[in-house]
């Protein structure tokens, strides 16, 4: 196993029992990729049960409960060059983040750990790769981001960077 892999699984263990009991703006028949309340809104990347380069989906859905304000791409179709991936590297850490893109904003979904700050989850909003606002999780944060997803997926590998606000 990966050491990346380790570390995501252990930042975020415990994800299954979680997983039924949280309120996200995923359907039933779609697996839960990212999901936290960041106040009144919830934000959740959601999966079709099947996903790679040629086949299903990956949405961003952002606001209150019941009633996402902003789905990304708006269409359930195959992922494409407006999502892309990456992950992070720290001393004692790490992590992985998505971008969704909608020039000239961009909806960074990040989750990280890192020794000396622990874990870090959240949603940041940026407008010509500037950081324009940063939405923090509030607990429980539901997380799959990492490498083995984002080769799954056939995500594109984000080359524009991400530094966690």
């Amino acid at each position: 196993m990966r050491l990346s892999t380790i570390i995501f699984a252990t930042m975020f263990h415990g994800y299954a029992q979680l997983a039924g009991a949280v309120e996200s703006h995923c359907e039933q028949d779609e697996s839960i990729i990212f999901n936290c309340r960041t106040g009144k809104k919830i934000v959740s990347v959601c999966a079709s049960k099947t996903i790679s380069d040629s086949s299903g989906y990956l949405q961003y859905r952002f606001g209150p409960k019941g009633a996402p304000e902003l789905i990304l791409p708006a269409a359930k179709i195959p992922p494409n060059a407006d999502i892309q991936a990456n992950t992070l590297t720290f001393a004692g850490g790490g992590g992985a983040y998505i971008r969704f893109k909608q020039e000239p904003y961009g909806y960074v979904v990040y989750t990280a750990l890192g020794r000396g700050w622990g874990d870090k989850a959240g949603i940041a909003v940026e407008k010509n790769n500037g950081l324009q606002v940063n939405l923090n999780c509030k607990k429980p944060v539901l997380s799959e981001l990492g490498p083995d997803f984002f080769d799954k997926a056939g995500l594109s590998k984000d080359q524009i960077g991400f530094e966690l606000p």
